[in-house]
């Protein structure tokens, strides 16, 4: 591997470890947050989150990466880009925060509960602060600077999450209502975004200004590619984040519709709002592939490697199946006792437990979009995110209001299978990868399925009846806990000795990773 292509992938690992490290901290908060507020206060937070999490997918992930992807095509009218990027990321935060903060009353009617507009006129303020970490990290990555797009991720997720948790705590013990608390918890966001570019903007101050002309000029065509390729870009994150504004919408407007009291549906969707961490965590490791994928495949595209792009596809997307029904299997079968160690109490296991099943979806969309982005066919993502919408919309009319919280879980997988297929379909179109009988491997992966899931609910019901009573939150950790140990080591056996993954696929996995690499020479050199 010559040393060029090596420090691109280092760079994309650097990223994608930071962006595991960020996605994990947004997961963890929240569960501290629930424990602090409430099911009604978790169900205020989330209502105004959806926001949050479409803003930071376009203007931390999509923006960046279309503006660093253009600083590397456009080298010889940079001035021009820099120019160009800067006024149309500063122009659409203004503008998207004058629209926000001034819709806000009519949103928060929309959504069921006029109290909603403080939080949502609160994150709205998130707009005016973002276009400049999106501005800098974009061009620092498209000069090859990784580093300080990693180091601020860490930066504005820390400060993030703290602001969050000590804001919410302190709101909490003063009293405060559950408006006012989610408003000062949703700050947490601003000040983190505000934080983190000035950490970019010192290093830009310190080397970059200096190297652009001031007399460049605005050009459309690099706006209207900008403005493209960022939503093309962000669109896998965008699907979670899409099927929590359209509950944020519906959830308790189509039940309280049906006759429940406004009040018993909001503390419902606080309990169903607990399954979003579950979501996040369970398609870690397909976010991390589709970030790592995109450089790689679209290099594999500039050289004309066929058969080299079908084994990248086949192997992404066999990996994200593979790992993500591994978390939705193993999730749903401790979903009781999981519940209870997170947030209390088992309320909503059920309906949890449903929602997990598009973890696998999930994992699939996040990986086949950034293979498609790789081989130029990112658009077909928008048409998909569409179909997953329609379907969640239709979904809560139909079935929420004769099944209720599971009707909104149910609607949600129906969505994420919709798009999932649609992907694969266009991946298929696309790219041929999958050829010849996988009848095989199917079997092969269905049986370590089962068995993880045998050897785990065994082990549950031996732990709930014969060496505890599970009738604790500690009871339920340790249950928990154990079962992840227990279930992951079984999985991982299967997957060896049932040879999902060839030793060519296993070596290509681990062939950009040093101390993997060297882990497994090592582990080669002991056997007899």
């Amino acid at each position: 591997m010559n040393s060029k292509k090596y420090s691109v992938w280092e760079g994309a690992l650097l990223l994608t470890t930071a962006a595991i490290i960020v996605k994990l901290l947004s997961v963890v908060y929240r569960i501290p947050y629930q424990n602090m507020t409430g099911d009604f206060g978790f169900y205020v937070f989330q209502q105004a989150y959806p926001f949050y999490a479409i803003a930071a997918a376009v203007a931390f992930t999509g923006f960046p990466m279309a503006l660093s992807k253009m600083i590397v095509s456009e080298k010889n009218n940079n001035d021009h880009l820099i120019k160009t990027s800067v006024w149309i990321s500063f122009t659409l935060g203004v503008l998207s925060f004058i629209f926000l903060f001034f819709t806000a009353p009519f949103i928060a009617r929309w959504m069921g509960d006029y109290n909603l507009q403080l939080p949502i006129k609160v994150i709205s303020v998130l707009f005016l602060f973002i276009p400049l970490a999106a501005f800098l990290r974009g061009t620092y990555q498209g000069y090859g600077d990784m580093q300080l797009t990693a180091v601020s991720q860490l930066i504005e997720q820390t400060i993030r999450v703290s602001g969050i948790l000590l804001l919410s705590y302190y709101f909490v013990s003063k009293g405060y209502t559950s408006y006012e608390t989610g408003a000062a918890a949703l700050s947490g966001s601003v000040i983190g975004a505000l934080a983190s570019g000035l950490f970019l903007l010192f290093f830009w101050k310190k080397g970059f200004a200096k190297a652009y002309n001031p007399q460049a000029e605005f050009r459309f065509l690099y706006a209207a590619e900008l403005l493209k390729t960022s939503i093309y870009l962000s669109l896998s994150a965008l699907i979670l984040a899409m099927m929590q504004l359209v509950d944020s919408f519906l959830f308790v407007n189509v039940w309280v519709g049906s006759g429940m009291e406004a009040y018993d549906a909001k503390i419902l969707k606080g309990v169903f709002d607990r399954g979003q961490p579950l979501l996040q965590l369970g398609t870690v490791a397909a976010a991390s592939i589709a970030l790592a994928v995109v450089p790689e495949m679209a290099s594999l595209v500039t050289e004309k490697k066929k058969a080299e792009i079908q084994s990248l596809s086949k192997l992404s997307v066999k990996l994200s199946i593979v790992f993500g029904g591994a978390a939705a299997v193993g999730l749903i079968c401790i979903i009781k006792h999981l519940n209870v160690m997170l947030f209390k109490n088992g309320d909503g296991s059920r309906a949890l437990a449903i929602l997990c099943i598009s973890i696998i979806f999930v994992s699939i969309i996040y990986t086949t979009t950034g293979l498609l982005q790789g081989i130029g066919h990112g658009r077909f993502a928008v048409f998909t995110v569409l179909l997953a919408v329609a379907v969640k919309v239709a979904g809560n009319f139909i079935f929420i209001p004769y099944i209720g919280m599971e009707g909104a879980a149910l609607s949600t997988v129906l969505a994420t299978f919709a798009a999932a297929v649609g992907q694969l379909v266009k991946l298929q179109s696309a790219t041929k990868f999958l050829s010849g009988s996988q009848k095989a491997k199917l079997l092969s992966y269905i049986v370590s399925l089962s068995f993880m899931a045998i050897g785990v609910l065994a082990w549950v019901f031996v732990a709930e009846h014969f060496l505890m009573i599970a009738n604790t939150r500690f009871h339920s950790m340790v249950i928990s806990i154990s079962s992840s140990l227990i279930g992951a080591a079984i999985y991982f056996i299967c997957i060896f000795k049932l040879k999902i993954f060839s030793q060519a696929e296993w070596d290509s996995v681990f062939h950009s990773v040093s101390i993997f690499r060297k882990l497994f020479k090592r582990l080669k050199k002991r056997r007899p």
